[in-house]
């Protein structure tokens, strides 16, 4: 049976239904597989195989019992959970497809819907009430098989209703639903490829929720990997585009530094997890299609050089790149570069094989002194600092690093942009979060944000500009 492609840079590619001749459109939420952290659900039928198709079936596995929970954030508009039975309703009319159903409406316009719960888990166990709000993770009652059920399951789907009561007393049916036209598929964080395909078993868990729209600037640091795109999407539905990433290895694995703001209309693509030969490849075609490099990462996962980056579709000067240069290929290819008018945007630095590894972009750009220094310890980057503001040049990039056992910094300075700044390093995690709160009250952004691990432990360094 064929399938259709995952989604990645928070777009689903339509999904044309399994003998059908229409498409399922993706959902515009993200949300979390419903069941109660640490369950294992196994995935009996995916969109494509349910029929009518459209929705999804899942059920935990192990033990239970099974804990069913809020998919995303929303209000509670329907909760039926006065029935007991099992009911083979084939060939029945809907008024006698007697479920048991939860019906929660989202933020973005999207109903989610949970059924064959056993009788009184919502109302009862659960306590809920239809207008009641529930966050994402809120439990909502327990796997059963009442109604029209092939056994022990969620029957889970996402759905656009015609209007408030657009759904079916009995059964909590669309109405209005012919080929499924008012269901969507949905994006799912936290599980490979973002949709449910049937077979596949996953574990459920917490994953970051809807990001609130309308800031100035909406920033995360230490986020573990696997919730990284998650984040990445969360913010794209609320209109904001990635203006900052850094990457790096702490508490055992790989995590991300980001800073988003208002995307303003801006066509944006963001990736990340890439191997050099991807990251090319990535590259040229982004770039072929209008779309130009503002940041490029490089950082270890499991032992293997990974490249993440962020590309704008805008105008600007001229640009030019490499990745996974040698000290020596680096620095020849500065001095070269720099007399004909570049300057570096951003210098990345990898250790590989006990060498650092340089990914670098550059902007033509004329006038107004630059310097640009890696295998900075942090005391040097200290006086580099201090040095630098007292010539009147201020920190616009930062990337931390370990070589040899030791934390290396790679830093750019430049007399452009001005404006008053503030900037920190060597902080714990909670000492950044303080630091961050404490300079965006005082109306400054982040322009930057690195983070490294000393002793295993996260620590930060951040630079903050108005």
């Amino acid at each position: 049976m064929s399938r259709c492609p995952s989604f990645v840079f928070a777009v689903l590619s339509l999904c044309a239904i399994a003998g059908g001749a229409r498409a399922l459109e993706p959902s515009k939420g993200v949300y979390r597989i419903p069941f109660a952290d640490g369950t294992k659900v196994r995935v009996g039928n995916d969109h494509i195989d349910h029929s009518p198709p459209g929705r999804i079936d899942m059920n935990g596995t192990g033990g239970g019992p099974y804990r069913i929970v809020a998919a995303a954030d929303g209000i509670v508009r329907k909760v039926v959970d006065g029935f007991d039975r099992r009911l083979d309703c084939k060939g029945k009319p809907i008024s006698e497809q007697k479920n048991n159903y939860v019906w929660i409406e989202h933020p973005n316009g999207e109903w989610t819907k949970y059924t064959h719960m056993q009788k009184g888990s919502s109302s009862g166990k659960a306590g809920l009430r239809e207008g009641r709000f529930v966050k994402a993770g809120t439990y909502l009652g327990d796997q059963g098989e009442v109604g029209c059920a092939s056994g022990p399951h969620l029957h889970f789907e996402v759905g656009v209703p015609r209007d408030a009561n657009g759904f079916t007393e009995t059964g909590g049916f669309l109405t209005d639903n012919d080929g499924s036209k008012r269901n969507r598929i949905p994006r799912v964080c936290g599980i490979a490829g973002g949709r449910y395909v049937s077979g596949a078993t996953h574990t459920a868990r917490s994953v970051p929720g809807a990001v609130s729209p309308g800031s100035r600037e909406y920033a995360r640091h230490g986020v573990p990997a696997r919730d990284y795109q998650c984040l990445v999407d969360q913010a794209a539905i609320a209109g904001y585009a990635p203006e900052w990433l850094d990457a790096f290895s702490a508490d055992g694995g790989v995590r991300f530094n980001v800073v988003f703001r208002p995307a303003g209309g801006v066509a944006w693509q963001a990736v990340h997890g890439l191997t050099a030969a991807q990251y090319q490849q990535r590259f040229d075609a982004f770039t072929r299609d209008g779309f130009r490099p503002v940041l490029a990462e490089s950082y270890r996962d499991d032992g293997d050089t990974r490249y993440a980056a962020i590309f704008r579709k805008t105008g600007g000067p001229a640009f030019r790149a490499y990745h996974g240069l040698s000290a020596s290929e680096h620095q020849q290819r500065m001095d070269q570069w720099s007399a004909q008018g570049f300057r570096p945007r951003t210098m990345a630095v990898t250790a590989s094989g006990g060498q650092p590894r340089y990914t670098v972009l550059y902007e033509q750009a004329g006038g107004g002194k630059w310097v640009a220094k890696s295998r900075l310890t942090p005391d040097e980057y200290q006086r580099l600092f201090d040095t630098e503001g007292a010539a009147g040049r201020r920190p616009v990039y930062l990337n931390a690093y370990g070589l040899d056992g030791r934390i290396y910094y790679s830093a750019i300075f430049s007399a452009t942009p001005a404006g008053a700044i503030q900037a920190r390093h060597g902080l714990s995690g909670a000492q950044y979060q303080d630091a961050w709160k404490s300079a965006t009250d005082a109306g400054y952004l982040t322009r930057v944000v690195t983070g490294y691990a000393a002793g295993g432990q996260p620590r930060y360094a951040a630079v903050w500009r108005k």
